[in-house]
């Protein structure tokens, strides 16, 4: 009895630090916007659901999900994790992800059940997604896609949606049709930044330490709200209700923060221990 209390004391902190993915390498000036403030990252720091990453000039990062899948934010680049929700087996139910502006790898796992439902969304466009890798541009005057594996839907209220197969691209611009030349353009290619050009390895093995706590940079400024609705006007009406919402004078947002910060430790009462795959741990993506 005794045996097992330690075991499960040493297992204790990965179950507790468990958010919904991890850090697993950070390349420059990066941050989260989480709650009240900005948070730096770096590698074993948890990713959460609503969490906003943002990477400077030069910059990169990779976060390794808890379903498997890999996201790659190359610089200069925002990403919102709007809605990631998991099963009790640790499989997706529900994704949702926005890239507001700049460049993103991705590498998501098969889906296993076809109710589930895994979305990435620019602002000209949402890719339907069952597990695939590629990569994409967004920008408000445009948004591009190079699918290098598996099949998607790509969608828009004002352009239907259309099927795109490895080895297409696929872009669009606002207001406007579907635009698609086959191949990736070279132009495409020619700005593609060099972190993003590789496949992505898994790298959450190599962590020394899992659950690192963030360092705290600073407030969130009403700077940051304005240049928020300035930049992103897609998404206006959501950003207006987040920067109201996370306020502390809010007793809601103070209630739902304190319900995060005891999260982990509910998990930790009701979730079972996940082990490593002795087989898949050190593996890369080719």
């Amino acid at each position: 009895m005794r045996f097992l209390g330690l075991c499960l004391l040493l297992l204790t902190p990965m179950v507790a630090a468990a958010g919904i993915g991890v850090f697993t390498d950070v390349q420059g000036d990066t941050h989260i916007q989480r709650g009240e403030g900005y948070l730096a990252a770096a590698p074993g720091v948890d990713v959460e659901e609503d969490d906003i990453i943002e990477t400077g000039d030069n910059a990169s990062a990779q976060v390794e999900m808890q379903d498997g899948s890999l996201l790659k934010l190359g610089a200069a680049s925002r990403l919102l994790l709007a809605d990631y929700r998991f099963d009790n087996a640790g499989n997706v139910v529900s994704a949702g992800i926005e890239v507001l502006s700049g460049w993103l790898r991705f590498a998501v796992s098969k889906l296993r059940s076809n109710e589930s439902r895994y979305a990435i969304s620019t602002p000209t466009m949402t890719i339907g997604i069952r597990g695939t890798e590629g990569v994409i541009e967004a920008g408000n005057a445009r948004a591009g896609l190079f699918l290098e594996e598996g099949e998607v839907t790509v969608r828009a209220a004002e352009a239907g949606s259309i099927p795109v197969r490895a080895g297409e691209y696929i872009e669009r611009a606002p207001g406007q049709p579907f635009a698609r030349p086959g191949a990736a353009p070279s132009a495409f290619r020619a700005r593609l930044p060099a972190t993003l050009q590789p496949r992505m390895a898994r790298r959450a093995h190599l962590l020394r330490q899992r659950g690192v706590p963030p360092q705290q940079i600073r407030h969130i400024l009403r700077e940051d709200r304005e240049r928020y609705l300035r930049q992103h006007p897609h998404l206006r009406q959501k950003f207006e209700q987040r920067f109201r919402e996370r306020t502390g004078n809010n007793p809601a947002f103070r209630e739902k923060q304190k319900e995060r910060r005891q999260q982990p430790i509910q998990q930790q009462r009701d979730q079972p221990v996940r082990r490593p795959r002795p087989d898949g741990a050190a593996r890369e993506r080719r």
